[in-house]
């Protein structure tokens, strides 16, 4: 622990004093990592990502158990975090132990990138999903006096 937060320091001096992101994780033996995209906590499919097939497959489609983990976990994220913004776009990344335990490495939202196996059909779908959401976000922010001419 010691060696970790001295090189948290030397990064902090290196980087005048900001450290914008820091993530320390364990490193698994298996890099094979799948990436569930949510919108509205409904999940939509596994992201296929480049670089992502390094490491030994633990899940095959239609990925059912994978998916039911990743909605666990994103159950118990929202209800840990209440005002975490989780209506929108959401990736559970999820690796496996050596003994077989599916773990989260990581949960992303806003600019989670969620590219899409089928063309990027079922993507195109969740963007426009996005952009809706966040177009009636605002549209429930703005009202009509906040475009009044002065």
């Amino acid at each position: 622990m010691d060696e970790i937060v001295q090189k948290i320091k030397i990064q902090y001096d290196d980087l005048y004093h900001s450290i914008p992101y820091t993530m320390v994780q364990a490193t698994m033996e298996n890099k094979k990592e799948y990436k569930i995209v949510f919108f509205n906590c409904e999940p939509r499919y596994v992201s296929l990502l480049p670089n992502q097939g390094a490491g030994k497959a633990f899940s095959s489609a239609p990925h059912t158990d994978l998916l039911k983990f990743a909605e666990s976990a994103l159950r118990e994220f929202s209800a840990g975090c209440p005002l975490a913004l989780v209506g929108s776009l959401m990736r559970v990344d999820i690796f496996q132990t050596k003994s077989g335990k599916l773990i989260v490495n990581e949960l992303e939202s806003l600019e989670a990138d969620h590219h899409c196996p089928n063309r990027g059909i079922k993507k195109a779908m969740v963007d426009d999903e996005i952009r809706q959401y966040y177009e009636t976000l605002l549209k429930n922010v703005l009202h009509q006096e906040h475009f009044k001419m002065i």
